[in-house]
């Protein structure tokens, strides 16, 4: 209503008549209609008066106020407080510009009290804001319904803010997705969790057609557009479990869910889950084949008793009751009806003298919550026969630990001791057969060397005499195959412990160039006899040090080089030494070539073989058993090496050995280097202890060459009284002799005269024999038949006179 509408009604009229004259009509309305009055004047600030509703809705006492404007502004909020100034200020400019505000007042009991505050400026004739009058309104309640419901909004947005970060991480970590299609709009939507599970993008938009492919082509795809249709034709809800394939091209497995909603008879949405089960179909299937195999373990466990026999069998620890399955009562020959289920009835069934042991053994295994197993016989009551019982258990506890049950196998394995025992004959019987080849080939070799010395030794003086042509030939001839029938018989020594397994490699430094100089000096006469060429050659990067088996190395060099300067008329025989990395280590490369007679292809496949030459007429012209390389490369193989042959019939033979020795550093004295020279042993005092005396005379006879001065005994006694006697410079010691033998001898003698050296003159040869004699005490060992080379070399190292 206008002012103007107000001017003219009687009744505003008479309204404000009542107000000029009446008080009490003022103040019915001031505490009936408002919360309080106030009349501000705006040319003297301090002074506004306040009606006692107001400082009554703040708790005051009325009586007390003093209509100071400085009251009420002391108990505002002084943020409000220039709010409300702002705006009076801006009213008194322009009528226009409302001055109205909600102000928060502190009650005098120190809460807060929200009022509405309203004025309106009263001007002089020219329009200057001279006084305020207002309205005091208390919107406490309101405002507080306000706050609640703000707090109620912000509590409930930061509630579904977690509930759906909860949803979001439930779907995250149980791979669960949502999905929502309005058939209206064809509109689809899928939870960020939906497009991770189908591994496409977040900006992603689906169709229809398109969630429907991602399931794999055939029965998946047929299935879930089947529900798709029923869903949309009768509301029929899904849950199926399908295969789909990723925008990666994953086979994955998921578990898809939906639900249609229906309005007016008709379906205008479709809304489920979406769950990646791909982990949990491989549990599922794990599970599936664990259970199978349980079940084919279980048959075939079944299947092994019932085939073998074996009997199962349980012990109850607390009652002492024993249970067994079918298979028991037959193999402890016992029916059921005669089993009384107790732990004696165990007891009486197991042999007497075996008895004691079975129940040490089980009540062990009891108190250490092990395992039992052992063997034991038992008697059978039906037949009274003996059986042997193999036993296995374990001791099964209780929560607290304490050993409840024993539960294990029994079977017979009465077949199994009695082949055992069989075989045990048969391995003793095979040793001792091995043991009698190796004692015989021990001593065949001792006597066909004891009888060689003298042949051979003669042979060596005779070639040294002054004979004519014809006669040096014979001896040359008789020289070289009395040194056939050694080789012969070292090769079957050596094949006979190679067969056995016996033959073992020693691990010590050798010098490279001491072995090629042995090689040379040894197969220098049949290299001048022949009018060949032997050449050696070993190139500057070849360490001279190195660890191995020298006399197993020398061999593998002696045979390969030997042979081919055996076959080789004319020309020459080259060996030659180089060094590489073989099977990441430092290794020899050796290649000995010759101009011989060569071998086709046909004999290089079977010169490994045992027993085995070229030819039958390679055998008559050059003699040997064909085991010379069959040895040489079984030593190479136990040294971890290779060995190759290429041969050209007509034209030569080249062998290719690599033996993976360790390069190590020597000591600077080295080995003495032989020479074919006679030592002169002027004043040298050599004993000889020696009973045969055919190996007396050989012996003398290399002596007499010489200039030593000899003294002959028979045997050990004689040895050790001379010794006690006269003095030596070094002694050459028989083994075999009567009354002492060299070994007695030899200890005596270290007794008296340590610093006389003692060397082995034997006819004993086998590695393990000679081995034992340097540990012993002797200084060197020379085999017989002696060869003189032999015998003045190790005159010269241990006396120490060329």
């Amino acid at each position: 209503m206008s002012d103007s509408t107000h001017s003219t009604h009687r009744l505003y009229d008479e309204l404000q008549d009542l107000l000029r004259c009446d008080n009490r009509v003022f103040n019915f309305i001031d505490s009936t209609a408002l919360d309080g009055l106030w009349y501000w004047d705006l040319e003297a600030p301090e002074h506004e008066w306040m009606s006692d509703s107001f400082w009554q809705t703040l708790g005051y006492d009325p009586a007390t106020k003093q209509h100071l404007a400085s009251e009420w502004q002391s108990i505002i909020n002084q943020d409000d407080l220039a709010v409300a100034t702002e705006n009076c200020l801006k009213h008194c400019e322009d009528p226009s510009h409302p001055y109205d505000q909600i102000v928060r007042y502190t009650h005098a009991t120190g809460k807060t009290i929200w009022v509405r505050c309203r004025g309106m400026a009263i001007r002089d004739e020219s329009g200057k804001p001279i006084r305020l009058l207002g309205t005091h309104t208390d919107v406490t309640a309101l405002k507080e319904q306000e706050l609640t419901r703000v707090q109620t909004e912000q509590e409930q947005k930061l509630a579904y803010k977690k509930q759906a970060l909860v949803l979001e991480e439930l779907e995250r970590t149980a791979s669960i997705g949502t999905w929502e299609i309005d058939l209206q709009t064809n509109e689809i939507t899928w939870s960020p969790q939906t497009k991770r599970i189908h591994e496409v993008p977040q900006d992603y938009t689906p169709t229809i057609t398109s969630g429907i492919n991602f399931y794999k082509e055939g029965e998946s795809r047929r299935v879930i557009s089947e529900a798709v249709e029923q869903g949309i034709a009768h509301g029929t809800p899904w849950d199926l479990e399908l295969e789909l394939v990723t925008a990666k091209g994953r086979n994955i497995w998921v578990r898809a869910l939906g639900k249609p909603h229906f309005e007016d008879n008709k379906c205008v949405r479709l809304f489920g889950v979406f769950q990646d089960i791909s982990q949990q179909k491989q549990v599922e299937k794990a599970l599936r084949d664990a259970r199978q195999e349980a079940i084919n373990n279980a048959v075939r466990l079944q299947l092994a008793h019932n085939s073998v026999g074996m009997g199962v069998f349980e012990l109850d620890l607390t009652n002492g009751e024993l249970h067994w399955d079918k298979w028991m009562y037959p193999l402890y020959g016992v029916s059921e009806a005669q089993f009384s289920g107790a732990y004696d009835a165990w007891e009486r069934c197991v042999h007497p003298e075996d008895i004691e042991q079975a129940k040490a053994l089980l009540v062990t295994a009891i108190a250490e919550t092990s395992t039992y197993d052992t063997q034991f016989r038992i008697i059978r009551p039906d037949d009274g026969k003996v059986r042997h019982i193999k036993a296995n258990a374990a001791v099964v506890t209780d929560d607290t630990g304490t050993p409840a049950k024993v539960i294990g196998v029994n079977y017979d394995i009465t077949d199994k001791v009695n082949t055992m025992a069989v075989l045990r004959q048969a391995k003793q019987k095979a040793e001792s057969a091995a043991q009698a080849k190796s004692d015989f080939l021990a001593n065949m070799s001792h006597e066909i060397r004891t009888p060689m010395n003298a042949i051979l030794g003669g042979i060596q003086l005779l070639r040294s005499a002054n004979l004519n042509e014809p006669h040096k030939t014979i001896i040359n001839n008789a020289a070289f195959s009395a040194q056939s029938l050694l080789t012969i018989i070292n090769d079957i020594l050596d094949y006979s412990k190679i067969e056995s397994n016996k033959l073992t490699l020693e691990k010590a430094p050798f010098s490279l160039k001491d072995v090629i100089n042995s090689i040379t000096y040894e197969l220098d006469a049949l290299v001048s006899n022949k009018g060949i060429k032997l050449i050696t050659a070993i190139e500057k990067n070849v360490e001279d040090g190195w660890i191995g088996d020298v006399v197993r190395v020398k061999q593998v060099l002696l045979n390969i080089v030997s042979n081919a300067v055996k076959f080789t008329s004319e020309g020459e025989v080259r060996l030659h030494i180089h060094c590489e990395q073989y099977q990441t280590k430092q290794a020899l490369f050796i290649e000995v070539t010759d101009t011989g007679i060569g071998m086709s292809e046909a004999m290089c496949q079977r010169i490994f073989e045992r027993f085995t030459q070229a030819d039958t007429s390679t055998t008559r012209k050059f003699g040997g058993t064909g085991l010379g390389m069959s040895i040489t490369q079984s030593l190479v193989n136990l040294m971890g090496g290779e060995l190759r042959l290429n041969s050209t019939e007509g034209k030569g033979t080249t062998v290719n050995v690599i033996l993976p020795l360790t390069p190590t550093p020597l000591d600077e004295t080295g080995t003495p280097v032989r020479t074919l020279s006679t030592p002169q042993l002027a004043g040298v005092r050599v004993l000889v202890a020696e009973d045969n005396a055919i190996n007396q005379a050989v012996i003398e006879a290399f002596l007499n060459e010489t200039n030593a001065d000899i003294t002959l005994v028979e045997n050990g006694i004689e040895a050790v009284d001379t010794v006690k006697r006269e003095d030596f410079d070094i002694i050459l010691m028989d083994i075999h002799m009567p009354e002492m033998d060299g070994r007695q001898a030899q200890q005596h003698i270290a007794q008296l005269k340590k610093h006389i050296p003692i060397v082995a003159l034997t006819a004993n040869v086998m590695p393990d024999d000679v081995a034992g004699y340097i540990k012993q005490g002797f200084v060197s060992h020379i085999g017989k038949p002696i060869e003189v080379t032999t015998l003045y070399s190790v005159l010269r190292q241990y006396t120490g006179r060329g």
